[in-house]
């Protein structure tokens, strides 16, 4: 079963669709399964988002706050590989605003449909890249630091699981949303393609991968489950203790409010 049909079935269930870009560079194989969706479901569309422009990110989910009444599954899985130093739109590295910032605002100004849902689910991915224990609060950016694609998207999947916690603490007590982290695994992706080439022959593909946030999403078993951190089937037992540490989410949640806050609808919720 590849990754299409395992949407189908989960679709034909009676759940819908909105499947979204991280930007305009559309892969053929992303357009296709798109393409193959729609021709058999009539609840499937994309909202394209470019996440190296936060504005276009906050425009996407108005678009889907007028277009839905409720969110079942928010899973973020969107992320860019740079192994050279970029900016975006906004004049933040892109490892740091790709993978991290642009999830988080969308997460954030998605909330209101999250919560309309009886119990949704908000998956993050990251990747065991996050076990480097790269997280530098003096020079997030790395302006100041010789620069390491290695290393900013490291930190960039270490801020992915520190999300999750920060955005769980916020909520257990007033929301029955459910946050969890995933990791694919080294898989066959374009996420790759910035780097030299190398021998694909005994890689799963990203197929494979998409087992994780497939569990993550729709296993009965992880109703209500919030805090978790998954890899395909099971729980993913190699986390680095940074990955847990509350204190550091919070620190990193505030320093993130920092690049996003001028774009959040509802800035005084999140502070």
């Amino acid at each position: 079963m590849d990754n299409a049909d395992r949407w189908r079935v989960e679709l034909n269930k009676g759940l819908s669709q909105a499947d979204i870009a991280r930007s305009e560079g559309l892969t053929r194989a992303r357009v296709c399964i798109h393409e193959e969706l729609k021709q058999s479901l009539q609840n499937s569309e994309y909202v394209l988002m470019d996440f190296s422009r936060f504005e276009s990110v906050v425009q996407g989910a108005k678009y889907l706050e007028g277009r839905l009444t409720h969110l079942d599954i928010l899973i973020n899985n969107a992320g860019t590989w740079q192994m050279a130093f970029k900016e975006t739109a906004d004049g933040i590295e892109m490892n740091f605003a790709v993978n991290h910032l642009a999830p988080m605002l969308l997460t954030l100004e998605l909330l209101p449909l999250l919560e309309r849902a009886s119990a949704a689910r908000v998956i993050n991915t990251s990747s065991g890249a996050h076990r480097r224990d790269i997280l530098n609060f003096d020079d997030l950016e790395f302006r100041n630091t010789e620069y390491n694609g290695i290393a900013t998207y490291s930190q960039s999947k270490l801020c992915n699981l520190l999300f999750s916690l920060g955005l769980k603490s916020r909520l257990e007590k007033s929301s029955g949303v459910a946050v969890n982290t995933v990791h694919p695994g080294y898989v066959k992706s374009e996420l790759f393609n910035n780097m030299e080439a190398r021998n694909w022959e005994t890689v799963p593909s990203a197929d494979h991968g998409a087992r994780s946030a497939i569990y993550a999403t729709t296993s009965p078993e992880l109703e209500g489950v919030s805090g978790g951190y998954f890899y395909l089937e099971a729980e993913e037992k190699r986390l680095s203790p940074l990955g847990s540490d509350l204190a550091l989410a919070q620190r990193l949640w505030e320093e993130s409010l920092g690049y996003i806050k001028r774009f959040l609808t509802d800035q005084d919720r999140f502070i």
